[in-house]
């Protein structure tokens, strides 16, 4: 038999077998964070009102509920869908010491996004949220609201938690896992905190996320490759990794272990109100997280992972296929960067 004929008959077994093999998925849905439900700033210049900070909020979602259907010239993205979720990366409330006043932000939260769902395009839009450092110590009404919000969303969840914090959504092969915090699983001892006295309080515990994280990868995707997308609060950009230390190399180097052998397409945060998109670890950004993760040696190309933080109203991240398109809207427009990325796993170096 001609060589050559082989050649193209076992290139269209291979073309028709990745064809196969590629999911038909095609979703979208719709990430922001730190909306600070309850933020005053009476000290700024002018002043910022509760009241005032609460109408800023709700003009956004109002642009956000003008995004269902409006063409998106950004990724690929086509007229943007109704999104199959809306998470929200922590901060949703902005913490406070009075209990009143806590409870008050909670309910506010509820009121805008009811367990129930957001009203998208006429339609009530399942709302995923997850916990930040200004929503309270673990026993205060945020954290205690969250739980219960687990309880009853929880016929979505593919996983949660023993503890009921922590839970993933599989949806057609895309596991996401939301930590709350951080990938850690109690705040280190030797955490350096300089915000606020007398240091690192309950509301910077990660109740358990780093084991849920491990558990999850081990018994729901293990060798498959298919890809997870992980959302927490802090991010690995310069706020999260400055001097307060909201979660430390150490905390960093034990999950830059675990994930190594598995398809991580992207971390996903919140934290720094800025969008933008950037690589972890990278070798000028994160040379400390390097050192300390190779022991003060670190290759010249370490694995690393993308990232994308939140910012003014939302990212509308489309999942088609195995792509994986993301853009940015504030309340002028679409940002001009995208991030367009495949969901297949990348080739071991």
């Amino acid at each position: 038999m001609n060589i050559s004929f082989i050649s193209i008959a076992l290139a269209l077994f291979w073309t028709l077998a990745t064809q196969a093999a590629t999911p038909s998925r095609d979703f979208t849905f719709f990430l922001f964070s730190d909306i600070h439900i309850g933020a005053e700033n009476l000290k700024a210049n002018p002043p910022v009102t509760r009241e005032q900070t609460l109408a800023k909020l709700k003009t956004n979602l109002e642009t956000m509920r003008g995004l269902v259907g409006q063409p998106c010239p950004q990724a690929k993205l086509g007229a943007v869908a109704l999104p199959r979720g809306l998470f929200i990366l922590g901060d949703l409330t902005d913490g406070h010491k009075e209990p009143a006043r806590q409870q008050e932000q909670w309910r506010t939260f509820e009121a805008l996004f009811p367990v129930t769902g957001f009203l998208l395009g006429g339609q009530a839009v399942p709302v995923f949220a997850i916990a930040g450092n200004h929503d309270g110590p673990v026993a205060e009404p945020q954290r205690q609201g969250l739980l219960a919000r687990n309880r009853l969303l929880a016929r979505n969840f593919s996983a949660v938690s023993s503890n009921g914090v922590h839970y993933a959504l599989n949806w057609e092969g895309v596991h996401f896992l939301f930590l709350n915090l951080c990938a850690a699983d109690a705040p280190d001892a030797e955490t350096p905190f300089k915000f606020g006295k007398p240091g690192i309080g309950g509301w910077n515990d990660p109740q358990g996320a780093f084991t849920f994280l491990k558990d999850y990868l081990v018994r729901q995707v293990g060798k498959s490759g298919e890809p997870v997308i992980i959302l927490q609060h802090y991010g690995f950009d310069d706020f999260s990794l400055n001097d307060w230390n909201w979660w430390t190399p150490r905390q960093r180097r034990t999950l830059y272990e675990l994930i190594k052998d598995y398809n991580v397409v992207a971390f996903l945060h919140g934290h720094d109100h800025h969008p933008a998109h950037y690589r972890w670890p990278d070798p000028k950004q994160h040379a400390a997280d390097l050192n300390a993760f190779y022991g003060g040696k670190p290759p010249a190309k370490p694995r690393q992972y993308d990232v994308l933080s939140c910012g003014q109203i939302c990212w509308v991240v489309r999942i088609r296929g195995n792509q994986f398109n993301a853009a940015h809207r504030n309340d002028r427009g679409w940002d001009q960067d995208c991030f367009i990325k495949s969901l297949a796993p990348r080739a071991t170096p």
